[in-house]
């Protein structure tokens, strides 16, 4: 199996450990609880499953019973922390240590590319931008933004397009866009990356406001009262209306912008009591 500096998911790797222990010796859930000190047969299998959590006395546990030392043992601790952490901006924390540790030990985790491209709102734009703009530097592509933007972000952003496989430059210096698709990976991660680039996309709609003039932007809004019923059907409606805009994209030619659709549909209050009936 693969080493535990390369998982983004501990609860994967602690399946691959039991299913590779197993295929060599009849290993059992049975087993695995005893030799991390669990009375329970099943907990650890509940883990895998998403059912149940480590605590810090577990990690240590389950740790020593894959055993786990040095840097995995110090990778494994991350990992948990990160998986099982709600707050974003702790995950990141997480995230970034992770990714130290296993680059200095010369290994890459599985969703790092995912990471990095939604990391900036540059490299989704940069990737439909630059293939238009025949021949031009960072700080002319730079120029070309609507919100401002360093030639050397651009610049850093573009090699990182390149290193994906995301863009492609020729000896002339020119741009297309490579084949490759950023799938969604772990979703751990990607979820991670996503709710960033909402983030930053979210930023610059609200900057839009002053700095884009009212006949090149559309933004509107409705404050509802709605049940859990048709919160449901409206979210439903919202996909539907993004599949229909995605194909009216992929029948357009000839572009001629770059522009960014955010749907936001998010709750103002808390659960509201019920009204109750006057007779």
């Amino acid at each position: 199996m693969k080493p535990v500096l390369e998982y983004s998911s501990y609860r994967v790797y602690i399946r691959d450990y039991y299913a590779e222990r197993k295929e060599r010796s009849g290993f059992t859930w049975r087993d695995f609880a005893n030799a991390a000190g669990y009375s329970s047969p099943v907990f650890l299998k509940l883990v895998c499953d998403g059912k149940a959590n480590l605590s810090e006395a577990g990690i240590e546990r389950v740790a020593s019973a894959m055993g786990l030392v040095g840097a995995d043992l110090q990778y494994f601790r991350l990992l948990v922390a990160f998986n099982q952490e709600k707050s974003s901006a702790a995950k990141k924390k997480y995230f970034a240590e992770m990714r130290k540790l296993a680059n200095e030990n010369s290994f890459a985790i599985v969703g790092e590319d995912q990471y990095d491209y939604y990391g900036s709102w540059l490299n989704p734009v940069l990737r439909e931008m630059a293939p238009r703009l025949d021949g031009a530097t960072p700080a002319q592509m730079a120029g070309e933004l609507v919100f401002e933007s360093a030639a050397s972000s651009v610049k850093n952003s573009l090699k990182l397009l390149e290193k994906n496989g995301m863009l492609e430059k020729d000896e002339q210096g020119h741009y297309r866009q490579g084949n490759r698709s950023i799938t969604t990976g772990n979703l751990d991660v990607t979820s991670l990356a996503i709710r960033e680039m909402h983030r930053q996309m979210g930023e610059l709609a609200v900057q839009s406001l002053d700095q884009v003039p009212v006949n090149e932007r559309d933004v509107s809004g409705l404050t509802i009262g709605i049940s859990e019923n048709a919160f449901e059907k409206i979210t439903k409606e919202i996909a539907e209306f993004r599949r229909r805009i995605s194909a009216i994209v992929m029948d357009d030619s000839g572009e001629e912008r770059v522009y960014r659709l955010n749907v936001q549909l998010f709750p103002l209050t808390n659960t509201l009591p019920k009204e109750e009936s006057h007779v």
